[in-house]
């Protein structure tokens, strides 16, 4: 079938094949990944969707509150209020479907000269979910800056020692980035 067709020609058209072959590699992968999304629930396993902008909020608000309540059990701790300052925002890394190609031509001329040309070209594309919402494939939380607690127990040596050492110990956070106040 291919006889009559020049070396040339030959390549192009087994360039022109494989790079058929990737795109329709790349359209599976695409419709995989969406029927994979939507039994991940089934296997345990939930892909984050970016909502909006409020997430790190939510989660900084979320985060004093949870750290208030534990704190405010502590014996002698009394009236207490939390404050967390977040070092970065949430880093969130999107997934991507990644298409490459590459084309390698040797040319010689009559001469004995030689040169090779490469052509690559790369296609980045966002996946998203049916709601057209990024998928995430992994979330940095953000690092805590420091954290105050103002208590009215925190007269008590002992009251403002025992709150140190559990926010230091509830957010994994050096010494120097706790301050505990009485009210």
């Amino acid at each position: 079938m291919f006889k009559n067709i020049n070396e040339k020609d030959k390549k192009k058209l087994l360039s022109l094949l494989c790079l058929g072959g990737i795109c329709l590699l790349s359209l599976i992968l695409v419709s995989s990944l969406e029927q994979t999304e939507a039994t991940s629930t089934n296997l345990g396993e939930t892909s984050k969707e970016v909502s909006n902008n409020e997430s790190e909020y939510i989660n900084q608000n979320d985060l004093e509150e949870r750290l208030k309540s534990i704190l405010s059990q502590i014996k002698g701790a009394g009236d207490l209020d939390v404050m967390i300052t977040l070092d970065s925002s949430e880093e969130i890394q999107p997934a991507f479907n990644v298409n490459s190609t590459s084309e390698q031509t040797k040319e010689k001329d009559p001469k004995g000269g030689e040169r090779t040309i490469v052509t690559s070209s790369e296609n980045k594309t966002m996946i998203t979910s049916s709601s057209n919402n990024p998928v995430i494939i992994k979330t940095h939380e953000p690092k805590i800056k420091g954290v105050i607690v103002v208590s009215s127990g925190a007269d008590d040596p002992l009251v403002k020692e025992t709150l140190y050492k559990a926010v230091q110990t509830a957010l994994q956070v050096d010494g120097h980035q706790v301050e505990i106040f009485s009210k």
